[in-house]
């Protein structure tokens, strides 16, 4: 031992406190970085010599700079991000749903006035101005109905349009992580530390599920292997695409899943959790269960309203014909409810009376008309149009208050695993101010050895001389 090992000594603990010093500098400079884990420098002693029947220290080493992390923590948020990404995509699609149908007006308020002017006709069969009434109140309606379908149609397409930038951003996340999976490993392989490109991968990892629902796990050598529905999105340094050009039978898009060896195949009923997910569920399921019983609601009223006004008579003797245009088929019928032409023509052909020979007083088919509003129907699960049509809208209501009951939750867990992995991995602006104090002062220790070195050089020089 002498002098040569103590300015070793003092050499090494300058360099750990310069690195300290960097390293925290770093954190700071990332206080506002999402996603960014503060990192540390592990200090160990040296390993002390055995010299004149004593151990003496050698000073600090640093074994390397690492993230503080949480991986339960950081598991949990990848997992929370995955249900938030469905369910408010979820919520969204029902708010979106509940606005076709008005808490005034709307299909409902259509419907009412329709059967209040047959009443107002069945208290005056012979009037002119009452026939009028009712065929524009029918053209209200069919035009509501179809407004409504409009409505439900185009929220329809626009989650279709969702779904093409959610795979597209898919793709772009997947080709990300590969490329920071072939990174980490290279800079792993190296002995060098990885932490700023985990973070990143972490970061698209987050979106990543949030998209799909997808599981996460990490082999040995640092690479993640991502899997959804049982198919590979990211593997290694290998990678899948996603696809949105193909559209199916009823004109929506398909997702097209191309894996990394290239095969190609239609995997749309894979994806059933995330953002993906929600969204062709929204859109195959939720929207278009709507528009069919909003079809299935105009078709069964075009067709009792006409069978029933074909037994009666018009002012002119006629036998009543069809009030609404008939509708062969179920699928698009709310689009098509429009009033007769023959009867817009001629409104006296409207046919309010059960037989000629009571004409024009007759209002027992007027009557029979008015009475459609509370008769149950077979098709519609025996239940009347009224009901029918508040029970569409209560359970779409229900739905949408659930799910965004559930969003709230989902959030709130969401926000407090967040909170949980700040208070572990966040940088702490006064925590780190106080290390660069501690670690300056370390570092002006360590100059200081050296000087003190230094001057036993000198002093053993003098003494030579």
């Amino acid at each position: 031992m002498g002098i040569t090992s103590t300015l070793s000594l003092a050499a090494q603990a300058l360099k750990v406190a310069q690195l300290a010093i960097q390293t925290t500098g770093h954190n700071l400079a990332n206080v506002a970085t999402p996603g960014f884990s503060r990192q540390r420098v592990d200090l160990v002693s040296a390993h002390p010599s055995f010299n004149g029947g004593v151990f003496i220290g050698q000073g600090v080493n640093a074994t390397g700079v690492s993230r503080v992390v949480d991986h339960f923590v950081e598991a949990e948020l990848l997992s929370l991000h995955g249900e938030v990404g469905y369910s408010d995509t979820q919520s969204r699609a029902l708010n979106g749903i509940q606005e076709a149908f008005p808490l005034t007006g709307g299909v409902n308020g259509a419907l009412s006035e329709f059967f209040g002017a047959l009443s107002d006709l069945a208290n005056n069969p012979a009037g002119l101005a009452e026939r009028v009434s009712v065929i524009g109140k029918a053209r209200a309606l069919g035009d509501t109905l179809a407004q409504t379908r409009q409505v439900l149609t185009s929220l329809q397409r626009g989650l279709d349009q969702d779904l093409g930038s959610a795979t597209q951003r898919l793709n772009v996340l997947t080709e990300q992580i590969a490329g920071l999976n072939n990174r980490i490993t290279f800079t792993e392989v190296r002995g060098e530390a990885a932490n700023d490109f985990r973070d990143q991968r972490q970061t698209l990892l987050q979106e990543l599920v949030s998209l799909t629902g997808a599981t996460v796990r990490e082999s040995e050598n640092g690479q993640v292997m991502v899997t959804v529905g049982g198919l590979l999105l990211v593997g290694g340094e290998r990678f899948a695409t996603l696809s949105s050009d193909a559209v199916g039978g009823n004109s929506l898009h398909l997702v097209t899943y191309q894996s990394p060896d290239g095969t190609a195949f239609d995997a749309t009923t894979l994806f059933n959790a995330g953002k993906i997910g929600s969204l062709l569920d929204a859109r195959d399921t939720q929207v278009q269960g709507t528009i069919d019983e909003v079809d299935l609601l105009a078709k069964n009223l075009v067709d009792e309203v006409n069978s029933q006004h074909a037994l009666g008579y018009g002012l002119t003797g006629a036998v009543g014909g069809n009030l609404f245009t008939p509708i062969t088929v179920t699928a698009g019928a709310a689009a098509n409810v429009t009033v007769d032409a023959a009867l817009a023509a001629d409104p006296r052909l409207l046919a309010a009376a059960a037989a000629p020979a009571a004409l024009p007083g007759d209002n027992r088919n007027a009557l029979a008309l008015v009475g459609l509003r509370g008769t149950t129907i077979a098709a519609l699960g025996g239940q009347s149009f009224e009901d029918h049509f508040f029970s569409l809208v209560g359970d779409i209501g229900s739905q949408a208050q659930t799910a965004k009951s559930r969003v709230d939750f989902e959030q709130a867990l969401l926000t407090e695993t967040q909170s949980r992995r700040e208070s572990v991995s966040g940088v702490n602006l006064d925590e780190e101010a106080t290390k660069m104090i501690q670690f300056q002062r370390a570092f002006e220790a360590s100059s200081m050895l050296v000087r003190t070195a230094d001057e036993m050089y000198q002093s053993l020089i003098d003494m030579v001389r």
